[in-house]
């Protein structure tokens, strides 16, 4: 009896593994490769420690000259010579690994002693006459999901990825949850919304390969194993899956459908057959402050829902506050040199959930000197947890430079997008809250609406200390502590319109913020 799992309970990444290095490798397979790599970082893991593996193989054990070959007629031996496309791909893990086990202190720091189910993916928004599991816990509306198996027995439900694709399941269903770019259905029906934020999301079924270019789309997995696909709007990439698929991928558009069996994709009948969303309302708006920085009396300015004042500090006092072209109406330049502003308004504080969203424009800066003016927004005290902190990051060994960084002394969480190019960029910090509450698993970034790949974090649980008589409020413009006898950092840059929310706002709120700058429903 064979110990290989059932086609079913195999990611077709395991096979298309198989092919590359077998030589069997379709063009299907490459373009599963290349977008899996792109999207995945634990396949890339994968691929590196695989390839590296195959590679100390083959020079370990060459082919014999003259040697008897016997193969069997069910078992294909493995190739141990390295053609030239499998002698690049490990060259490209090598590449790869050197770069992500480099002990730097921003890379070692992202994977020590964070466990995977600490990290979550998504939340259920929603759930209509549901029943089902995800792991030990019942399902609920608002529950976060981390990596692992849902099991919808009946009804509907609805999970938003932080990334923004939304996926509403109809039961009875299975649905594993593998990272923000990447999940499996392995029984039931489901439909896809991918906006372009988002795009690139891939569903595995046990026939098939499917990436969104933009797009909504329905699935079904029949119960002969076989997938139906349609296309409800935009484009998807499809191919069939399994040791015996021979045709190259398709882009189906909207109002097509195809079917795939092992190997096979033949074309249906298109039917609009998503499953209809749970009923729900429009996700509630937490209580925020809002600075427009429009309008100004001297050295003072009013948010403009609760009417907390903010008033600016500057080194040179008998100057006005120097207002530029933002986004929206008018903008606010700091120069880097001492100007600065504080609030009346204390910020949130625990380990509440919140979130920061503003419009910045960072000049672009070449190198760094460990000193530059990167702080943006805090409040709180400093001291480790006890505050709250949103900077761009200076320090190399921690991350990328200029990219977004929100900071609890030891703690830190760092993002990708080096802001510093002197272009107006949204940004976004979303704070999921709760007991355990940590900075490294609890962050969110997102730039120009786009959730961040992260390049460094360290843990530090959240805490914001927001009542004591060292509590700062919120201020702008001045980086929340000074140690060590160094210079306080003051930022060097542009900022418009400042909000925080006094809760998480999902992706698509956070789209249409910075597309509107308010989360007011629109009137017909």
């Amino acid at each position: 009896m064979s110990d290989s799992p059932p086609p079913s309970c195999r990611d077709p990444f395991e096979d298309t593994l198989d092919a590359i290095l077998s030589g069997d490798a379709t063009a299907a397979d490459h373009i599963i490769l290349n977008d899996t790599l792109r999207c995945d970082p634990e396949a890339r893991r994968t691929y590196i420690r695989t390839m590296m593996f195959e590679g100390m193989l083959a020079c370990e054990f060459a082919p014999l000259e003259n040697s008897a070959s016997i193969e069997s007629p069910s078992i294909r031996p493995r190739r141990w010579w390295i053609p030239v496309s499998i002698a690049a791909s490990i060259a490209l893990a090598s590449t790869l690994a050197w770069k992500i086990l480099q002990p730097s202190d921003a890379l070692q720091t992202l994977e020590t002693s964070i466990d995977d189910d600490q990290i979550t993916l998504a939340v259920i928004t929603s759930l209509e006459d549901a029943s089902g599991r995800f792991g030990d816990h019942l399902l609920s509306t608002g529950m976060r999901l981390s990596g692992g198996m849902l099991k919808l027995d009946r009804g509907l439900a609805s999970i938003t990825f932080d990334t923004g694709a939304e996926v509403t399941l109809q039961g009875p269903a299975k649905f594993l949850l593998e990272s923000q770019a990447k999940s499996r259905l392995d029984a039931g029906r489901a439909s896809a919304y991918v906006p372009e934020q988002a795009r690139g999301f891939v569903i595995h079924t046990p026939t098939s390969y499917v990436r969104d270019l933009g797009t909504a789309f329905s699935l079904e997995v029949r119960d002969d194993r076989e997938t139906d696909l349609h296309v409800i709007e935009g484009e998807v990439e499809v191919a069939a899956t399994g040791r015996t698929a021979v045709r190259e991928p398709r882009i189906l558009r909207q109002n097509e459908a195809v079917r795939l069996s092992q190997g096979s994709m033949t074309p249906i009948r298109f039917r609009d057959d998503k499953p209809s969303r749970p009923s729900r309302s429009v996700p509630k708006i937490p209580p925020s402050v809002h600075w427009a920085f429009d309008s100004w009396d001297a050295d003072f300015t009013t948010d403009s829902t609760r009417g907390h004042l903010l008033q600016l500090q500057k080194h040179d006092r008998n100057t006005l506050p120097e207002l530029l072209e933002g986004p929206f109406g008018m903008a606010i330049h700091f120069d880097g040199e001492g100007t600065y502003a504080h609030s009346t308004y204390p910020g949130v504080g625990g380990s509440h959930a919140r979130t920061v969203a503003c419009w910045v424009c960072i000049p672009p800066r070449e190198g760094n000197n460990g000193v530059s003016p990167n702080g943006i927004i805090a409040w709180g005290v400093d001291r480790s947890s006890a505050k709250w902190q949103l900077a761009w990051n200076p320090n190399k060994t921690q991350g990328n430079i200029g990219a977004p960084r929100v900071e609890f002394g030891d703690g830190s969480v760092v993002g990708s997008t080096d802001l510093r190019d002197g272009r107006w960029h949204h940004l976004a910090v979303v704070f999921l809250g709760g007991p355990r509450a940590n900075v490294a698993t609890h962050v969110r970034l997102y730039v120009d609406g786009k959730l961040e790949t992260l390049t460094g974090r360290r843990q530090q649980r959240i805490n914001t200390d927001t009542r004591s008589a060292d509590a700062q409020p919120l201020t702008i413009g001045r980086h929340l502590g000074n140690r060590d006898g160094k210079r306080t950092f003051y930022f060097e840059g542009d900022l418009d319109e400042l909000h925080v929310f006094e809760g998480a706002l999902l992706p698509g709120q956070i789209v249409r913020l910075m597309k509107r700058n308010h989360l007011r429903p629109i009137k017909n």
